[in-house]
């Protein structure tokens, strides 16, 4: 049943961050980026019927792209937007990151 909920809770943030970009799009190419970052997401949310490593790792690229084009990209987000994005960021630290499991040697660079 806990899959479920973090799945449901997932699925639900980034419907949320979903709705609040569309209000603040201004047609660049980092919006269409975004969007389809989004898409995908959640049509893997969608879709996956339990937390295992390969939804984890969807949502941990998901997390690292978005992140990518919200800190450095040419994207304007309002305030609600940025607040359904910290809100996605908190979930995701709180249950995804300490989830994800790592196999073979990593190495630091």
């Amino acid at each position: 049943m806990e899959d479920k909920v973090l799945l449901a809770e997932a699925y639900q943030l980034v419907s949320e961050l979903n709705q609040t970009i569309q209000n603040c799009k201004q047609g660049l190419p980092d919006d269409l980026r975004l969007q389809q970052n989004i898409d995908e997401i959640l049509r893997a949310l969608k879709k996956a019927e339990k937390v295992d490593n390969a939804i984890l790792i969807e949502l941990e690229t998901f997390y690292q792209w978005t992140s990518l084009l919200i800190g450095l990209g040419s994207l304007k987000l309002n305030d609600q937007a940025r607040t359904a994005w910290r809100n996605y960021d908190k979930f995701h630290y709180d249950q995804v990151k300490h989830v994800l499991t790592l196999y073979g040697p990593v190495f630091g660079f």
